[in-house]
């Protein structure tokens, strides 16, 4: 009868499934189980207890997704999408503040009466249909002020401004004095919700809302947020969260968001507890050229005003959508009302009498005008202004250049003391050359006609077929995926993807050359719903639902250009409408089924990318579950967290580079619904929206440095933590009413799974506390493994099928109580350990740091599938290094 000592040196081999245990060629299966259950493999060996998680707050909103904001400042701030809204959860409380009753007169702008227009020149500041509207010129900032008196029992206490702006850019400043932004420096916000906090500590605060550019910018509503629970309002439904459209990524401190059936978003953050929500926009491409059939014209060069199409093209879901206009000739109209200020130019070329340009001066003013000449400086823009002459009167007349074939910029300019009082009223008028300008539709007025906000001055309000469109609108789509990747930010729209000037997150600019110019390529994807996400790994992965698509340059030490693009299918098994999620060098993305998940890491020659099945050990981890949501922590081991639909959490404890995917379950009493790691010291924070109890809570996990027994043992889920007061008696955990928990004190399991406490009218009463005492109160939870098949110890080389037995088992243990731990040879046969080395008993309560223990006695039964069971319940800690079993076999 053969007799074996089987070692097991390691435990982290993870759960694998039934057609897997056979495998005895595989050496990762001795360190693997088919049953891991709230038991983590790590990936120095060992398994441990799951850590248990804590409950932060409630979270009952319905549909939520939790967004990953890394932030080194030392606060974990978490943005919480709900059904059109957004809350931040910032050190496990939501963003909130205090009542006050400083107010704004007229922030709903019903009335400009309490408001002072303070604007410039000919810009101006009015109130009209319930908006504020500034109307900014090329020379003039259209400002709206307002003093704010702030009573006494308000000082020193913290507020923020409240600011809906409909058509931005509108900037923002708010000072203890007049013209100052101590308070809050100058912001600028565009279309969107935005929250900013301050601190006033005077009788009055000055606030002065403000435009400069040569539009109209309106606001919605300015106001002193009102006490409560910060909540910003979104775009995303509660559908739009279920159905895990969103795609975002941070970069500084904006979260850039993509959906697919809104335009971006830019979620900002201008510091812990003042954040905004604005449309991300773009005033200079991409573009796509028209087809030439249809003639447009502006009705003015600059400011906000009208176009019109020679026949019936433009519909509602225009708005937004940005026009190119290529006009030939050249006109600029500026006024000047103060100095310094210089004005737009125009560009002459040719030879002879086509050098020749119209210039003219009107108005009522006081002061010296400049008529200034730049040559090209090899770029195509003016290089150094010299003066051609001055005027201090009305006058006009034709220039004629005389450097033919050299290219040339004139302008008007007004120098330092130049101006004493007036407008100067200055035109330059040249009929040759093209210059393009740059519009938005603002509105739809029908087939023919739409209101524009010019963005790039129009030279030219004469008809003309050149036009190009933008390729992003309501009535074109929007971008479905973004990442940032090689200094350019890459949106994508059907098999489309568009790169950004590096650096130049806002630029599309077309005349940009060389290896600077944006991107605007294919993947020539063969797939209906286009690119699902995207991740920049050593390339730039598209994954769309046919396949997963590498980016190529040449070499992967050349950066993506749009003459250096070739893109080839990586791997083929195509993904799921979910986001891909990042590990250094390596991407994880769900496949198309929704219950696959695949790796996309360098080949063996590090060539190119290509796909590599994470479940390829256990096709059925998921139970046939659709994965929902996923994230990935990677402190102090990197796991990516999967949460299923049927309400429970994989967690994949991921080392390719020690042979280490392991899978494991994780259960609790109640459903999982997302998941977000937030980095941070020591160890990434991971939360959990989970609802259990009838309600949808945020949960943390513990820090595994908190779960190895001691003054402070965080193991139980849904615990709340508390720190006695003299003489206490009672603790409030609401959140936990009607159920059973375990309660730990200061290194003592007071109530354990054997003796569990029933919450009674949100309570769990105590023995007086001394004060000063750690109290962990929590649901009770249970670790479970089980080995695979043992075929260890056979005379014939497998023990497989032939009847064994495991009569002993050592065990090697760290940061353990025995008190939770039971061995056997099935889940319904388990004895706990009662005595150690010399047989001593092992005695209640007592942490072994270090457990090496003689080999202790299993079974007796003989079965041709023996096993071996451990179970550790919270909330004594449990962590295994090694095992030895003593297997016997009869064959």
């Amino acid at each position: 009868m053969p007799r074996v000592s089987a070692p097991v040196y390691s435990l982290n081999g993870g759960e694998v499934g039934d057609e897997a245990l056979s495998r005895l060629d595989l050496e990762r299966l001795q360190f693997a189980g088919s049953l891991y259950q709230n038991m983590m493999p790590r990936v120095i060996g060992s398994m441990t207890l799951r850590p248990g998680l804590e409950h932060i707050t409630d979270i009952d909103l319905g549909d939520v997704q939790l967004l990953e904001y890394n932030y080194s400042g030392g606060s974990a701030l978490i943005p919480v999408l709900s059904d059109e809204e957004m809350r931040i959860v910032k050190d496990d409380a939501f963003v909130s503040f205090p009542s006050v009753s400083t107010t704004i007169t007229n922030g709903d702008f019903n009335s400009f009466a309490g408001w002072t227009d303070s604007s410039t020149g000919t810009a101006s500041a009015d109130v009209d249909a319930g908006d504020l509207r500034l109307h900014g010129t090329e020379q003039g900032r259209a400002s709206a002020t307002q003093t704010i008196a702030v009573a006494l029992a308000d000082r020193g206490v913290e507020h923020a401004l409240r600011v809906a702006v409909e058509r931005g850019p509108l900037n923002v400043r708010l000072g203890s004095t007049s013209g100052d932004d101590d308070l809050i420096s100058a912001q600028s916000l565009d279309d969107g919700w935005h929250h900013i906090a301050f601190t006033p500590t005077t009788a009055n605060i000055y606030l002065d809302l403000y435009a400069d550019v040569p539009r109209q910018v309106r606001v919605n509503g300015v106001s002193i947020a009102s006490a409560g629970t910060m909540v910003i309002p979104t775009p995303w439904t509660s559908d739009d969260l279920a159905d895990s459209i969103i795609r975002y990524k941070q970069n500084k401190d904006v979260l850039y968001v993509a959906s697919g059936v809104y335009q971006q978003r830019e979620i900002q953050r201008r510091g812990d507890k003042s954040w905004g929500v604005q449309r991300y926009k773009v005033d200079d491409g991409p573009f796509v050229a028209s087809d030439g059939t249809i003639s447009l014209t502006p009705s003015g060069f600059t400011g906000n005003g009208t176009m019109t199409s020679s026949r019936g093209y433009f519909e509602s879901t225009m708005i937004g959508r940005l026009f190119r206009l290529f006009q030939s000739g050249q006109t600029v109209l500026e006024d000047f009302t103060t100095d310094p200020a210089e004005g737009d130019f125009i560009r002459v070329s040719g030879v002879g009498s086509a050098r020749t340009f119209t210039w003219s001066l009107s108005g009522t003013w006081v002061g010296t005008v400049r008529l200034q000449v730049a040559t090209d400086d090899g770029s195509g823009n003016p290089g150094a202004w010299t003066d051609v002459f001055t005027r201090t009167t009305n006058g006009s007349g034709n220039y004629t250049d005389s450097d033919d074939n050299v290219i040339k910029f004139f302008r008007w300019a007004v120098s330092t003391g130049e101006h004493t009082s007036g407008t100067m009223q200055t035109s330059l008028v040249y009929d040759g050359g093209s210059r393009a300008g740059v519009v938005r539709i603002t509105a739809v007025t029908s087939s023919t006609s739409v209101a524009i906000e010019v963005l790039s001055r129009i030279y030219s309000t004469a008809a003309t077929f050149e036009w190009d469109h933008s390729t992003w609108s309501d009535f074109d789509g929007w971008p479905a995926a973004v990442d940032v990747f090689g200094g350019r930010i890459y949106w994508s729209l059907s098999d489309m993807i568009y790169g950004s000037v590096p650096d130049a997150f806002k630029s599309f600019d077309d005349e940009v050359e060389g290896n600077s110019a944006p991107i605007s390529r294919s993947i020539n994807a063969s797939s209906q719903r286009g690119i699902l996400w995207m991740l920049g790994l050593q390339r730039l992965i598209a994954g769309t639902d046919a396949s997963e698509v590498s980016i190529k340059a040449s070499s992967f030490d050349e950066p993506l250009t749009g003459d250096s693009w070739f893109p080839v299918d990586a791997s083929t098994r195509g993904c799921a409408n979910l986001r891909a999620v990042k590990a250094d060098k390596d991407g994880i993305f769900v496949q198309t089924s929704g219950t696959g998940a695949f790796r996309m890491a360098p080949d063996q020659q590090g060539a190119d990318y290509t796909s590599s099945d994470l479940m390829a050990m256990h096709e059925e981890i998921c139970d046939g579950s659709l994965i929902v949501d996923l994230a990935v922590q990677r402190k102090p081991d990197t796991v990516v967290w999967f949460i299923l639909a049927n309400g429970e959490a994989r967690a994949l404890t991921y080392e390719p580079a020690e042979n280490v995917i392991a899978w494991s379950r994780v259960v609790t009493d109640g459903l999982f619904k997302r998941v977000a790691a937030i980095r941070g010291a020591g160890q990434d924070s991971v939360y959990f929206a989970v609802v259990r109890n009838g309600a949808q809570r945020l949960e943390r996990l513990a820090k595994l440095s908190e779960c190895r027994g001691g003054t402070i043992n965080c193991l139980a889920d849904g615990f709340k933590r508390f720190t006695a007061t003299a003489g206490q008696t009672t603790f409030s955990v609401p959140h936990l009413n009607g159920k059973q928990v375990t309660v730990w004190v200061n290194g003592v399991a007071v109530r354990d799974q054997s003796s569990l406490y029933t919450v009674a009218s949100n309570q769990v009463v105590l023995s007086a506390m001394t004060g000063g005492e750690s109290v962990i109160i929590g649901l009770p939870y249970t670790g479970k493994w089980q080995s695979t098949k043992l075929a260890y110890g056979a005379a014939n080389g497998s023990a497989l099928f032939h009847k064994k037995r495991v009569s002993q088992l050592g065990l090697g243990l760290i940061k353990t109580m025995l008190d939770g731990l039971r061995v056997g040879n099935s889940f319904t046969n388990l004895k706990r350990l009662t005595v150690t080395k010399g047989d001593k008993p092992i005695p209640a309560g007592h942490l072994f740091d270090d457990f090496d223990a003689d080999m202790m006695s299993v079974s007796s039964d003989w079965d041709t599938d023996s096993r071996i069971c451990l179970e550790a319940r919270a909330p004594y800690p449990f962590t295994a290094s090694s095992l030895v079993m003593d297997v016997k076999t009869n064959g």
